[in-house]
């Protein structure tokens, strides 16, 4: 390893020299080509993230705005649950209720 070193320094230091500038931000990205930055720009303009799929939708065309749109959530607990889904779900039967009672402690179950 010794003798390698002491015969070939310049390749050596040229080696490190041309590693350190490929590993740097300033290196142009072997997999970031035109093509690849124009389906990220369309996949951001559909709602997704530029190097991830997002775990909300985003607002459709905001290819920069990568947050969720779930501040208003409609969920469980909410006016808008109770008034449109909450009443959709059946009243149990007494077989039903008697099942929730003896396994959960309440007639409604969890």
């Amino acid at each position: 390893m010794a003798a390698i070193i002491r015969q070939h320094p310049r390749k050596i230091v040229a080696g490190g020299a041309i590693a350190a500038f490929l590993a740097s931000p300033y290196a142009p990205s072997l997999f970031r080509t035109t093509g690849v930055s124009n389906i990220e720009d369309r996949w951001a303009a559909g709602g997704g993230g530029r190097n991830h799929t997002p775990g909300a939708g985003t607002k459709l065309g905001a290819r920069h705005e990568v947050t969720g749109n779930q501040l208003d959530h409609k969920g469980m607990g909410t006016p808008h649950h109770q008034e449109k889904i909450g009443e959709q779900k059946p009243e149990g039967s007494k077989f039903d209720k008697a099942w929730n009672k003896s396994m959960y402690g309440a007639e409604k179950g969890k």
